[in-house]
């Protein structure tokens, strides 16, 4: 695993010298939350009810950027083929690949998490080890599965188009499961209702990890 980690912390390095998108991000994703705050009308759902299906709305923009940035910078001046040239199983840089664009991920939910909680009036330490196990998992599934196809892409002409086109559909079981345990846990409900949750989102990421794993090196060789 140690190429893996090298991939990594090169990855966290460059994102963390290269603060825009993060901070363009992160204001961006405070817009959204505010402006759904306000949304409530008579007769309609209030955004309390609507506030996990919201955050994970808002979570969705920060994954498919940073799935379209995991090979950004390896696809200029012909760096991937370097990449791949590495002394190292290839399937270890779909595995540091996973673990920098995770890791994107959840610094800036974590960033993002205080002010959910108060714009929406949860606490946001209330049942926050459920809240963050369904987080946590529903990431792992949603880049676990987003690495592979943003690699299936990578030189696809209208790029941007089609891994959301392809991404979504597919990772709809962790998304759900994961707004599910973050409902049960913001409303206060018990981890025996949100256990089976939480088993298949890890059944799901189990899946989609040795999928990614094993196709990772054929994919490449195309």
């Amino acid at each position: 695993m140690k190429a893996a980690f090298t991939i990594f912390k090169k990855d966290l390095l460059l994102e963390m010298r290269g603060k825009d998108v993060v901070a363009t991000l992160t204001v961006f994703s405070f817009l959204v939350l505010t402006l759904f705050s306000f949304t409530a009308g008579p007769g309609s759902p209030s955004p309390r009810e609507m506030a996990p299906g919201i955050l994970w709305i808002t979570f969705l923009f920060a994954g498919m950027l940073g799935l379209g940035r995991a090979f950004d910078r390896e696809r200029e001046n012909s760096c991937f083929t370097g990449l791949l040239l590495a002394p190292c199983d290839r399937m270890q840089i779909y595995w540091g690949k996973c673990l920098s664009t995770l890791a994107f991920l959840l610094v800036f939910q974590a960033i993002l998490w205080p002010v959910f909680g108060l714009l929406y009036g949860y606490s946001p330490v209330q049942r926050v080890s459920m809240a963050w196990s369904g987080i946590i998992l529903g990431d792992t599934g949603f880049v676990a599965l987003g690495v592979i196809l943003s690699t299936v892409t990578i030189n696809a002409r209208a790029r941007a188009m089609i891994l959301p086109l392809l991404l979504l559909p597919l990772s709809l079981p962790v998304l759900v499961g994961g707004v599910r345990v973050v409902t049960i846990a913001v409303e206060g409900g018990g981890w025996s209702q949100a256990l089976p949750w939480i088993g298949r989102l890890a059944a799901f990421d189990i899946i989609f990890l040795v999928v990614g794993s094993v196709l990772f090196p054929l994919v490449v060789e195309e």
